[in-house]
């Protein structure tokens, strides 16, 4: 398959007289077929296909985007960045790459850029995934820390989708940690319908329930703990919390 896929990369010629918008599609093709190689893990055809179709159109948002993502797998960020500020340079509305390069900023430390970035992502009314940027934008805040800000971004993103799990669950760890007892208890209600459990979620059930004087609720919740997840750290946390 990959030879496959070398050999037809490279008998794709790009001919004087193609139209403007084959060769649009010949890039879009290429470049998806760098992300799907990319997420396979076989990076060197991803590399193959996305310096094809940058070779075809240099100043290409979506190709140049997914080639920083590529660089960014590989571990080498100066070209990462390269690419995926050129990705924006070329197109400073494509939000999909303004989430990529806030992400890369947040992994990184770089955390007041990286919150611009994604702020430029959500200006967009067009962008079709809004509440993934806000997703990304709350966990990027909380490393600050600033909680009012995460909480202002998940609230935005349970707006568009109120079953998203990673939202409810740091919701409900904010609202528990300001004393907010019942909209804690609603948000992890609410994670536990559209998530499988784990450690982390229950934990924090046990301690809002208790907190909540529910003594029944909050035993559910540890058998749970103790029963799926006997090893884990939460499971050691969940026995100092006992006495035990």
């Amino acid at each position: 398959m990959v030879a496959l896929s070398l050999l037809l990369g490279a008998c794709v010629t790009v001919r004087p007289s193609m139209s403007s918008k084959k060769k649009e599609q010949l890039v879009a093709t290429l470049t998806q077929l760098g992300a799907g190689y990319m997420q396979r893990g076989k990076f060197d055809v991803a590399h193959h296909e996305l310096r094809h179709a940058l070779n075809i159109d240099p100043d290409n948002s979506r190709a140049n985007d997914v080639m920083g993502l590529l660089y960014a797998r590989l571990g080498d960020d100066d070209k990462a960045e390269h690419y995926l500020r050129k990705a924006i340079w070329a197109q400073p509305r494509n939000s999909d790459a303004q989430t990529d390069y806030a992400l890369f900023l947040c992994q990184r430390g770089r955390l007041k850029d990286a919150d611009r970035h994604f702020r430029a992502a959500l200006k967009n009314p067009l962008y079709k995934s809004p509440q993934l940027a806000d997703t990304y934008a709350g966990l990027c805040a909380l490393k600050v820390p600033d909680n009012l800000r995460a909480e202002k971004y998940f609230r935005s993103a349970l707006v568009i989708d109120p079953a998203l799990p990673v939202p409810l669950y740091y919701m409900a760890r904010i609202s528990f940690s300001q004393g907010q007892l019942l909209p804690a208890r609603d948000y992890i209600h609410r994670y536990f319908k559209v998530a499988k459990p784990s450690p982390r979620p229950l934990l924090l059930a046990v301690r809002i329930e208790r907190a909540l004087g529910d003594r029944d609720a909050a035993a559910s919740y540890a058998v749970s703990l103790r029963g799926m997840f006997p090893d884990s750290p939460q499971a050691q946390q969940l026995r100092a919390l006992e006495g035990r």
